[in-house]
């Protein structure tokens, strides 16, 4: 057993180390690369899909007004920390979220990647839309979510 793994390990040194050409484009902004290739743009419909699904959770468990995001315009990109001496990059956005009962409200949001985990793939997106955090979570306003 103790050989099987002495030969394993002798295996992975010799392969060498792993550069960012290796990984054809698809490394995590933070790792030997800094592109912005892992986190999505701010209007991607994976984001605004999350905001929505964020929404109708918190509206389901926490607001209680059946209310749901039904359109998210306006969007636009606020700031980008990527590179930096954190594991986790994040592009800060910000929209206009349209709601069920005809309002408008503004949506800040942050796209943080890798996410953290496991494996640390992929990204996660953490969104508060103003005036309906009741507890502060965010703060008044969301300032919370700000760059």
């Amino acid at each position: 057993m103790r050989a099987i793994l002495t030969g394993s390990l002798l295996l992975a040194l010799a392969a060498g180390p792993a550069v960012a050409s290796d990984f054809d484009g698809t490394a995590p902004i933070g790792f030997h690369n800094h592109r912005f290739s892992v986190l999505p743009a701010c209007d991607a419909p994976g984001v605004v899909a999350g905001i929505a699904e964020r929404f109708a959770y918190q509206d389901a468990h926490i607001i209680h007004a059946g209310l749901a995001v039904t359109g998210v315009d306006g969007v636009h990109e606020r700031a980008v920390k990527a590179g930096g001496p954190g594991l986790v990059d994040r592009r800060y956005c910000g929209a206009t979220a349209s709601l069920s009962n005809g309002r408008k409200a503004p949506v800040a949001y942050i796209i943080e990647g890798p996410k953290l985990g496991l494996f640390s793939i992929g990204w996660h997106v953490e969104s508060c839309v103003a005036g309906y955090d009741p507890y502060r979570v965010y703060d008044a306003g969301c300032r919370s979510i700000g760059p």
